[in-house]
């Protein structure tokens, strides 16, 4: 027993530590560091706090006048070499049209038109939202510059309502060219062959009105509207096409299955984005046209089980052809008319069964091409007013 004692007291002397007990100070100092934490202010409501105030700060030279700089990225967001937030107050710009779910979305829409998506889906973190109010970006100085120059062209620019008035026009051939194709000026084409030109605005008139001389000359669509500068419109001139195109039980005893009737939309669809220059001489557009063409329903027998009747029933596979355009138009000169050929489209928004619906030769539209004619005019300036109001304050 004496021996087993002698060798337990050095055991007894040892650090507590090594039984994996942790020591009173340091205990303490766990505590004291726990309380100091729990006491503080987190990081994130300090931040949020100077971003309520950020319309008060102080411009940034080198992304425009109207940006704003808060002090600071947001909590827990990280930051990155080379970039930068920027804030812009759009308020002026949205409370144009107070109805509009969100005329915000106008804003982003052009900002990826003029600086494209890449640099908003790279490797870095990047951040472009906007409210009613304000917009935010997080990107390099060099991408954060052209979005002060398309916040610009909102906020700042020479007119808020434009007037914009588009024709549809199916010509009867494609020779109306003959005679004026020397005073169209080309600035682009489809990937399916469509042409865009503009042009003066007597010359567009004088086509137009040689058209109406010709047999087969139709004005599908003729629509004027009043829209806010850079906000979208649709203008849609299409019909509904019936075809047989399946079988389904009828209701009433003893018919058995008849054709079930559907609906094929033939027309064209332009969406119209226009945005004025800061000078407000030329403005750039955003065009999407797509046209629809049903060409001809082929007939088809097939059988389907009948009570009455024959066993048979015709059906109708439809001919159809589509063409699509999505092209910006920049340095449009205002005063100008805007001409779009969408190739040759037969019978387009015509009938299309010829004489007796024999499809004879020289009944049928064969070589209709489908035009769509814009012209684009300021309804209110603001130049004058901005000039005036200097003036004012200046003396």
């Amino acid at each position: 027993m004496k021996r087993r004692s002698l060798f337990l007291l050095p055991l007894l002397a040892l650090p507590a530590r090594l039984f994996g007990q942790d020591s009173p100070r340091r205990s303490t100092k766990a505590a004291r560091s726990r309380q100091v934490s729990d006491d503080a202010e987190p990081p994130a409501t300090s931040r949020r706090a100077r971003n309520l105030a950020e319309d008060t700060e102080p411009a940034n030279p080198d992304t425009g006048p109207e940006a704003t700089v808060p002090d600071s990225v947001p909590a827990n967001f990280p930051n990155q070499a080379g970039f930068q937030w920027q804030n812009f107050p759009i308020g002026d710009y949205t409370a144009l049209d107070p109805n509009a779910t969100s005329p915000q979305t106008a804003i982003i829409d052009w900002i990826f038109r003029r600086t494209t998506p890449a640099p908003w889906h790279g490797d870095k973190i990047a951040v472009l939202c906007a409210s009613r109010t304000q917009l935010r970006a997080y990107n390099s100085i060099k991408v954060l510059k052209q979005v002060a120059e398309v916040v610009e062209r909102f906020t700042d620019s020479q007119a808020d309502i434009l007037s914009i008035r588009v024709r549809f026009i199916a010509a009867a051939d494609s020779r109306w060219r003959y005679a004026v194709h020397q005073r169209l000026t080309p600035i682009g084409n489809g990937p399916q062959g469509q042409q865009i030109w503009h042009t003066s605005a007597a010359d567009a008139e004088g086509v137009i009105a040689q058209m109406a001389l010709w047999q087969g000359f139709k004005l599908l669509g003729n629509t004027s509207v009043e829209v806010l500068n850079g906000q979208t419109l649709k203008f849609d001139q299409t019909q509904a096409r019936g075809f047989n195109g399946g079988v389904q039980r009828e209701s009433t005893v003893g018919l058995g299955f008849q054709p079930k009737v559907e609906n094929l939309m033939e027309g064209v669809v332009l969406k119209f984005s226009p945005l004025l220059s800061y000078e407000g001489d030329t403005l750039d557009a955003a065009i999407e046209l797509s046209t629809n063409l049903v060409r001809k329903l082929h007939p088809v027998r097939v059988l389907a089980p009948r009570e009455v009747g024959p066993g048979e029933l015709t059906l109708d596979v439809p001919e159809v052809s589509e063409t699509r355009l999505n092209q910006p138009i920049k340095n449009w000169p205002l005063g100008q008319t805007l001409i779009i050929s969408a190739g040759i489209q037969p019978g387009i928004l015509m009938d299309k069964e010829g004489f007796l619906k024999l499809r004879i030769p020289g009944t049928v539209p064969t070589s209709t091409e489908l035009l769509v004619v814009i012209n684009a005019e300021i309804v209110n300036k603001k130049g004058a007013e901005r000039a005036a109001t200097a003036r004012k304050a200046s003396s």
